[in-house]
């Protein structure tokens, strides 16, 4: 018996796969008017924009309309050169039964218009001549989420979609479109693009003059075109209409689609330059959104045809492209964890529901909103959560401050957006100076490695970071130094974290780099301080030591006082305070070694602070962590060699570099103490001029930095910015480590220091101003404080440079000084002059920095 063997033979297509060819869904009648829809809305919303119509626009649509008429001549020439020469014929020959020459003219204006494309070559050329459009599609990208979230102002922010424009503004865009390294290179592949277009187009628009085949020319190659684009149903459809329709008709509307189809490429351009497809990824992207980008651009070809105007309309429609791409497209995630988000674009997600809309909800609509992310996005001023960071499975997708805020506190919520949206960068902490600061969970005052984050930092991220003065707000802009005088030092200082920045372990060093620093722009000033004796005290409070204090105006970056005049000098704007969270380890070496301080000092002062949990605020801390924190967190007041913290360098600023040791997971690092300005030394201890303001750092995580370093503390670099006043127009004093009484001390640069300053005190005194306003002024001005010696025993010597060019009148050593008006500080209520006295008596001890010792 002979077995018959038959071969299965697979289906070329399955029931499945035919259905799903065959279907007409991207491109259905429904995708394609809510396309047109957005079209009218899309060009609403650009030309509600106010930085649409800028002088550089308008010179560059300029620029077009010229170029425009310049091409559309060279087009003319030949069609007016046979139109003329079919004139001339026709004065000789009798043309009157003829309709050839009729045809000819008509066809060539046909040709003109709706093969050729003339307007739209126009339009897309200008996109590589220079980069306007380009920036329109950015700058309307930034207003659309602008008038976004002052839409939905007031509303729950979990529902609110996360913004476009600060992320993407930060991607590199690819070369091949303004932005190719070479506007020529450019240039000419569009044109070799274009030419190839055109050319196929007169190709196939002669084929099908063939006889009796031609007919199908332009059905068949439509269904080819079709079939790759939008499918096999649609091309289907487009293939058995054509064979009916008339060709001229036909053509019309291929072109219509084709050339519409080629403007979305050239309008979504600023898009995909910025977002990396691969081509099979690029073509699902534009398959599975046909239908709607068809009615989208199909409303703006039409307007684009209206000679040399079109040029206008285009950017029109390239602003509007900006509001299509918030309704198709998900946010996109920061520059650094992009991988994935391509590939995740393909499929547009929220199609079916955004398509069966009403009209009045396109805005109302939360295409991008996670549903359990309101339990995410919390009031800080209850929970703690400043930071604005949500997390959405792999990838981290960050909401601005502003939109994490209390209804209290709007106004601030929207300056954090728009500044955002303009520079790019984003606020991971924004604070209010008209919420007492214990109550702002994104703050704190003691170093300890369990108060929690404040917010999450990317390594190599860069942030906007707003912090109040040291205080906490408790000095005023007023002439009394009453709150200096009853300023509650348990309370301070105040900083701005801790922040988690991520990849950081123990025994990595923290990159951090300075980028810029400004005065909150509700602060715009600052006070210098002399604290009294018994409460702070300052570098020379045994010869002063009531309380007075100095307001200081900005004005640009210079700053003057009421209470010092005849001085003005620029800032150089840094942090006071700059630290990683010590390890428990580290913080129990700071209390012990602090501790044995306090045990064995000798001196009639407080020679440290130790724990204190009177006013600690620990953050968004429990009850129990924050209990815990005041029992064992270090104070702020020094800096410390493991980590840095208050060293107050007064050259940190723009530019500058510090190398942080970290010593917990995640950093916990932290900033605060922002001056305008400071002396070398800031010797009244409140001495710099203090401010509220937001400082820019970027950071980067080296990994076994400690190690590789071979650090045991931080290491600075400082910016190149500084005031630069010249070597010769310092004026310098020097002292030795001889006190004021005459005593002999052994190589002691406390003394020396101190001695230096009283003799700069003692000169400027001869002009009319008082102790206490020199004191105040050599604090915070931008002195020069060095360590000249400190080998010839028995005397160091240190040296102190005053810039002369600070004062409006000259202060040389020319011979008697002249008195002028110089009024007063601030003194406590019904105080009109600070009491000076000889300093303490200290003729037993040759050690102790010259201070006076216990009885």
């Amino acid at each position: 018996m002979v077995e018959s063997r038959h071969k299965t033979q697979k289906p070329l297509l399955t029931q499945e796969e035919l259905k799903k060819k065959l279907a007409v869904s991207n491109f259905d009648p429904n995708a394609i008017l809510r396309g047109a829809q957005l079209t009218v809305v899309g060009a609403l919303r650009a030309l509600q924009n106010p930085a649409l119509f800028t002088s550089e626009h308008y010179k560059q649509a300029a620029i077009a309309v010229g170029a425009g008429i310049a091409i559309r001549l060279l087009i003319f020439i030949p069609v007016i050169g046979i139109k003329v020469l079919l004139w001339f014929l026709g004065l000789i020959f009798d043309f009157t039964n003829s309709t050839w020459d009729d045809d000819i003219v008509s066809g060539l204006d046909f040709i003109q218009n709706y093969v050729l494309q003339v307007p739209f070559f126009l339009m897309t050329l200008m996109r590589y001549i220079t980069p306007t459009l380009d920036n329109m599609f950015m700058d309307s990208l930034a207003w659309v989420d602008q008038t976004y979230y002052a839409k939905h102002k007031g509303e729950d922010v979990a529902t609110l979609r996360e913004t476009y424009y600060p992320n993407l503004r930060k991607y590199q865009t690819r070369d091949g479109s303004t932005n190719s390294t070479s506007t020529a290179e450019a240039v000419t592949m569009f044109l070799m693009r274009f030419g190839k277009k055109a050319g196929l187009s007169l190709a196939v628009f002669a084929l099908s003059y063939i006889p009796y085949v031609g007919r199908l020319v332009l059905p068949a190659a439509s269904f080819y075109t079709f079939n790759s684009v939008a499918g096999l149903g649609p091309a289907a459809i487009v293939f058995g209409t054509g064979i009916f329709l008339p060709k001229r008709y036909l053509v019309i509307f291929l072109q219509s689609y084709f050339s519409s189809r080629s403007l979305m490429r050239e309008l979504l351009e600023p898009y995909f330059s910025r977002i990396r497809f691969t081509k099979e990824q690029k073509k699902h992207w534009f398959h599975d959104r046909e239908g709607l980008l068809f009615g989208f651009g199909v409303g703006f070809y039409i307007f684009l045809r209206i000679p040399l105007l079109g040029v206008l309309i285009y950017g029109i429609a390239e602003a509007s492209t900006a509001y299509l791409i918030t309704k198709i497209t998900d946010p996109p995630p920061p520059p650094g964890q992009t991988e994935g988000f391509a590939a995740s674009q393909q499929q547009w997600k929220n199609k079916h529901e955004f398509l069966n809309l009403k009209l009045s909800n396109l805005d109302a609509h939360t295409e991008h909103s996670n549903t359990n992310s309101s339990q995410a996005v919390e009031n800080p001023f209850e929970t703690g959560s400043s930071s604005g960071v949500i997390d959405h499975g792999k990838q981290q997708k960050t909401r601005l401050a502003a939109v994490s805020l209390t209804s209290a506190m709007r106004n601030e919520d929207m300056t954090a957006l728009l500044r955002e949206i303009y520079t790019g960068i984003r606020s991971i902490c924004t604070v209010s100076l008209d919420i007492p600061a214990e109550k702002q969970p994104q703050l704190h005052n003691r170093w300890h490695p369990d108060i929690p984050f404040a917010g999450t930092i990317k390594n190599g991220e860069t942030v906007k970071i707003e912090c109040v003065d040291w205080t906490g707000g408790q000095i005023g802009n007023n002439d009394s130094a009453d709150d200096v005088k009853n300023v509650d030092l348990t309370k301070i200082h105040y900083l701005s974290g801790p922040f988690e920045i991520e990849t950081a372990e123990p025994g990595d060093v923290l990159l951090v780099e300075i980028m810029d620093v400004q005065p909150h722009e509700d602060h715009p000033w600052g006070f210098v301080s002399v604290f009294e004796k018994n409460n702070g005290g300052g570098f020379l409070d045994e010869l002063y030591p009531s309380a007075a204090k100095a307001i200081w105006d900005f004005e640009g970056i210079y700053c003057t006082s009421r209470h010092l005049p005849h001085v003005k000098f620029p800032g150089l704007i840094h942090p006071g305070i700059l630290g990683c969270a010590p390890s428990p380890e580290v913080l129990s070496t700071w209390n012990k070694r602090e501790g044995e301080l306090i045990a064995a000092n000798k001196l009639d002062r407080i020679v440290a602070q130790p724990p204190n949990p009177q006013n600690v605020h620990a953050g968004s801390a429990s009850e129990d962590i924050k209990e815990k924190v005041g029992r064992e967190g270090a104070r702020t007041i020094p800096g410390r060699p493991e980590h840095g913290g208050n060293c107050d360098i007064k050259n940190l600023s723009r530019g500058s570099k510090v190398y942080l040791p970290v010593h917990v997971k995640g950093a916990k690092f932290s900033v605060g103490d922002l001056h305008f300005s400071q002396g070398d030394g800031e010797i009244s201890f409140c001495g710099a001029i203090e401010m509220s303001g937001v400082i820019t750092i970027n950071f980067t995580v080296m990994k076994n930095g400690m190690a590789d370093l071979g650090m045991k503390s931080p290491i600075y670099l400082p910016g190149p910015v500084e005031p630069h006043y010249g070597p010769g127009r310092y004026l310098t004093f020097e002292g030795f480590s001889v006190d004021q009484h005459g005593k002999q001390h052994y190589m002691d640069v406390t003394v020396a220091y101190r001695q230096t300053i009283l003799r700069c005190i003692e000169y400027l005194r001869r002009f009319g101003y008082s102790d206490y306003q020199v004191y105040l002024l050599l604090s915070c001005a931008p002195v020069q404080g060095h360590v000249a010696g400190i080998v010839d025993i028995p005397n160091a010597c240190t040296t102190l440079g005053l810039p002369m060019d600070i004062f409006d009148f000259d202060i040389s050593p020319t011979g008697v000084a002249k008195k002028l008006d110089m009024g007063s500080c601030a003194y406590e209520t019904g105080v009109t002059e600070g009491v000076v006295t000889n300093g303490g008596g200290n003729s037993e001890h040759s050690f102790g920095g010259g201070l006076t010792f216990k009885e």
